[in-house]
């Protein structure tokens, strides 16, 4: 699989645009979580693949007949897999396009039984200045702060996901965010309690490689004291 460069990006999601016009469909939005984001924000040359979050079955269903139905001249994407449940939370599907290399893994709601797309997240997410003129296919970033906890409750053989992390903390980070945004999440969803020594883990091997952050300080005391 060729590396997704950010050029690559912008160029799949103007046509995606532009096929989504002429199909005419229902207006689709679109979150990124992942390498691609970082890839749109300059902070990573490439990603292997693109996460992409959507709200319900209803907004699956549009992706899904976008990047499925064939038009002249403009990407059509073939399905390599798809859960084997069908229901609003948590389901997901994975795309390549078969010429560019181009993949898509997308989620419905919650991230590989892991983390939601809260209503926090929605909120602060923001429409690159790339796309700010898309009507039907409209993309938007989720914050660096949001991206952060994703990112630290990958698998912890990921080294990929801790380079990025490095990346987010040299930006400078809202600390405050990420725990807010923590609390929220567990107070709705109990089971992610045990996803907190994973990302105490990472925050861990952060401090030991870029030496103390303030704010790295603080989420770690507050990890470790939910922790129990």
């Amino acid at each position: 699989m060729s590396a997704v460069t950010r050029g690559k990006i912008i160029s799949q999601f103007h046509l995606l645009e532009e096929k989504a016009r002429l199909l005419n469909i229902e207006p689709l939005q679109v979150y990124l979580i992942g390498g691609g984001n970082l890839a749109l924000r300059g902070l990573k040359s490439a990603t292997k693949d693109v996460d992409i979050v959507v709200l319900n079955r209803g907004q699956f269903s549009l992706l899904q007949n976008l990047l499925e139905t064939p038009l002249p001249k403009l990407p059509v994407y073939v399905r390599q897999h798809r859960s084997q449940w069908d229901h609003n939370l948590g389901m997901s599907a994975g795309y390549t396009h078969p010429l560019y290399g181009f993949h898509l893994d997308v989620f419905v709601k919650r991230v590989l039984n892991k983390l939601y797309l809260s209503e926090g997240m929605v909120s602060r997410a923001e429409a690159p200045e790339e796309f700010g003129s898309h009507e039907w296919f409209k993309v938007l970033l989720v914050s660096k702060e949001d991206i952060f906890l994703f990112k630290s409750v990958t698998s912890l053989e990921r080294v990929r996901d801790l380079e990025d992390l490095i990346a987010l903390v040299e930006t400078g980070l809202d600390y405050e965010i990420i725990i807010h945004e923590l609390e929220t999440q567990l107070s709705k969803d109990e089971s992610l309690r045990s996803l907190v020594p994973r990302i105490i883990h990472r925050v861990d091997l952060l401090t030991k490689q870029i030496g103390t952050v303030k704010g790295l300080i603080h989420l770690s005391e507050y990890l470790k004291e939910i922790s129990g």
